[in-house]
């Protein structure tokens, strides 16, 4: 009963997908779409090599997809679908893992299935649902090798972990640096069992190769070693943006217009005849320009701290509850009570004092939250946070699962004779 539970589960995702990706009348994703696109191009065009400025932006892993289907769009809808499906039973395993119910891990599932955000991406053709599936496999091996012994099971899913992980950020770069946190806290969760360092060593080594790797073709070929442009981009034009555009009161296009304006006084060249609409000559760059950037940035938080601090609510409330083109009503609804039961479930984790799976828990959460907060609280909506989807979603069934167990312990408690 349990797994016809949950292929219904699958099949009510698999419905919601599809008939959201029918009502899209045109592709989501307007900004990135094309850019795939380009990048696919090139790639179908033969640069094997990934030297076309449009890979300093966005890494190879999504473009490879997209030439291999031959941009179809069709078919990269279909498959984008097929790859928002899977993370929905691998919720189930990850739940399982961690020592969960089948009917807490059938809940997970379903939080999962059921997530407006998961839909609406997986309805896009954009790299969310592909880097979300490779990093659901991740969790689950670094679940896996918490708990085991055997030094061959050690290594294989440790490489296993760290692969995926690398493939994830080389889809969608935002987890290039998550095997830090993953690697400390498999040296906190297997202390004292045998077989300690060479699990974290086998996290590592594709980790560490992988980024060093598209890090030195980067520092070949466009001359900045940085893992990726886009960070430095929205450091500045949306973080630094949103920060000027609060404290002076300006146009948006007058505040970016300024940026641009200092970037390009710090690099020594002509400002004259700049408008605002240069600043995305700043998505790819030298590492001069680059540091340029993050100088700029750094000098408006600086002067107008007050104002870094309170945008940061509000980067809060896009990144966690705003769905962004869907009505306010469904994205309150839904996110609100799922961070609430997410941080009831989780405070259960710390009051059983399961403090691996709390910190297994919590550190990607952390991770994913804070280095988005960090470089943007403008033009972002719950699609950073769908990385973490799995997490949240086993935190928030095992809330539901408390809730429901007290409650029932509750009623069938005998209550007391009137007047005792």
């Amino acid at each position: 009963m349990r797994r016809l539970g949950l292929v219904a589960i699958i099949l009510l995702g698999l419905f919601l997908r599809i008939a959201y990706s029918q009502t899209v009348s045109d592709i989501q994703g307007r900004l990135d779409y094309p850019e795939y696109v380009f990048a696919a191009a090139e790639i179908q065009r033969g640069d094997f090599t990934f030297s076309s400025d449009i890979f300093q932006l966005h890494p190879p892993v999504f473009p490879m997809l997209l030439a291999a289907l031959n941009q179809e769009k069709p078919l990269i809808h279909a498959v984008n679908i097929l790859f928002s499906i899977a993370v929905i039973p691998l919720t189930y395993v990850l739940a399982r893992q961690l020592g969960l119910g089948q009917t807490t891990a059938l809940v997970a599932a379903g939080i999962v299935a059921l997530d407006p955000t998961s839909v609406k991406y997986a309805g896009s053709v954009l790299a969310e649902p592909l880097a979300s599936l490779l990093l659901a496999l991740a969790y689950i091996c670094l679940a896996v090798l918490k708990s085991t012994r055997q030094r061959q099971t050690v290594l294989t899913r440790g490489f296993l972990a760290g692969l995926a992980i690398v493939l994830s950020a080389l889809t969608r770069p935002s987890a290039y640096l998550l095997w830090i946190p993953m690697g400390l806290w498999i040296m906190f969760a297997r202390r004292g069992k045998e077989a300690n360092i060479l699990a974290v060593f086998a996290l590592v080594l594709p980790a560490v190769l992988g980024v060093g790797l598209w890090k030195y073709h980067n520092s070949v070929y466009y001359n900045n070693s940085s893992f990726t442009s886009i960070g430095t981009f929205n450091l500045l034009h949306h973080r630094a943006a949103s920060v000027l555009y609060q404290a002076t009161v300006k146009d948006i296009q007058a505040v970016q217009l300024s940026l641009v304006e200092r970037v390009e006084s710090k690099l020594g060249n002509d400002t004259v005849g700049l408008t605002s609409h240069d600043h995305w000559n700043h998505r790819t760059g030298s590492a001069e320009q680059q540091s340029a950037m993050t100088e700029v940035a750094l000098e408006v938080f600086l002067t107008h701290p007050l104002h870094y601090l309170l945008t940061i609510p509000v980067g809060l409330y896009r990144l966690l509850i705003e769905v962004t083109q869907w009505s306010p009503l469904l994205s309150i609804g839904w996110n609100v009570p799922f961070l609430a039961l997410s941080a009831v479930g989780i405070g259960r984790f710390a009051r059983e004092r399961r403090w691996a799976a709390s910190a297994f828990l919590l550190l990607p959460c952390v991770y994913f939250i804070a280095g988005t907060l960090i470089v943007q609280t403008s033009s972002i909506d719950t699609r950073a946070r769908i990385m973490v989807t799995p997490l949240l979603a086993v935190m928030a069934a095992y809330g539901i699962m408390y809730l429901l167990n007290r409650r029932r312990a509750a009623s069938d408690f005998p209550s007391r004779p009137a007047g005792s």
